[in-house]
């Protein structure tokens, strides 16, 4: 089915011509990304824990809900200007572009077979009635089309509605995302299965770790989370190998 989505791709990009996320340059209709701005991009490699996935291992100062998590770049420059475009909606090439990568490293990592479902870090309701549009949600989408893995956005609701979390001092975003998320979902579609968690960025780690924590409520028994990128807390040389990450059930 892959040739239908390219002949749609060509067909859309006669009328409305494919811009590269970052820099809004014309690009072909099957490219994702300009080169220019693909190799400004910054990616981390392996310089992170793959535990709790900051540069900044934190294994050992917090209760940590969530199995893995692993990102690809750091959320700077062109990184950045590529994540803020896809929070504005019209970046989704900018997700596609990462979706891929994310296939290919749980291809990699021996986890395609094992991820049963893929949810994201969801948004109020109020914003989804504003905008109808879920940016982390999209990320999910193109992993699930690239990959043929379920994807499931009901799963989880954010109850907060106060204030967003860029917003917010680190020990607030604790604070708050201990008590906004709820699951909403039939405990059945996560029940002793493993769960990919998706949102575009990785800051303190909160909104992931309290939404793995009410996934693992509900029964999950793993929750891996993927985000594109990730903010430069550490050096990376206090990072904490964990060799029980890939044992997986």
């Amino acid at each position: 089915m892959k040739w239908i989505y390219n002949v749609e791709a060509f067909l859309l990009d006669i009328f409305f011509p494919n811009k590269c996320p970052v820099c809004d340059k014309d690009i072909g209709y099957d490219e994702l990304i300009c080169r220019e701005c693909e190799k400004e991009l910054e990616f981390v490699g392996d310089n992170y824990c793959p535990r709790c996935g900051k540069t900044e291992c934190i294994c050992q100062k917090e209760e940590i809900y969530y199995d893995r998590c692993f990102s690809f770049i750091y959320y700077k420059d062109a990184g950045k200007n590529g994540v803020l475009a896809l929070k504005e909606r019209h970046g989704t090439g900018f997700a596609e572009y990462f979706a891929i990568k994310a296939v290919e490293y749980l291809k990699e990592n021996e986890l395609s077979n094992k991820i049963d479902v893929i949810t994201s870090v969801p948004v109020t309701k109020r914003k989804m009635r504003e905008t109808g549009y879920n940016h982390a949600h999209i990320y999910a989408k193109m992993i699930h089309r690239h990959s043929g893995i379920p994807v499931n956005g009901k799963l989880l609701i954010k109850t907060d509605k106060t204030l967003v979390q860029h917003e917010l001092s680190a020990a607030e975003r604790k604070q708050r995302a201990s008590k906004a998320f709820r699951f909403i979902g039939d405990e059945c579609l996560v029940r002793g299965k493993t769960v990919l968690l998706c949102d575009d960025i990785i800051t303190t780690g909160s909104t992931l770790n309290y939404c793995a924590k009410v996934l693992k409520q509900a029964g999950a028994e793993n929750v891996i989370c993927c985000t594109i990128a990730m903010t430069q807390l550490g050096d990376g040389k206090d990072i904490k190998k964990n060799a029980d990450v890939l044992a997986y059930k």
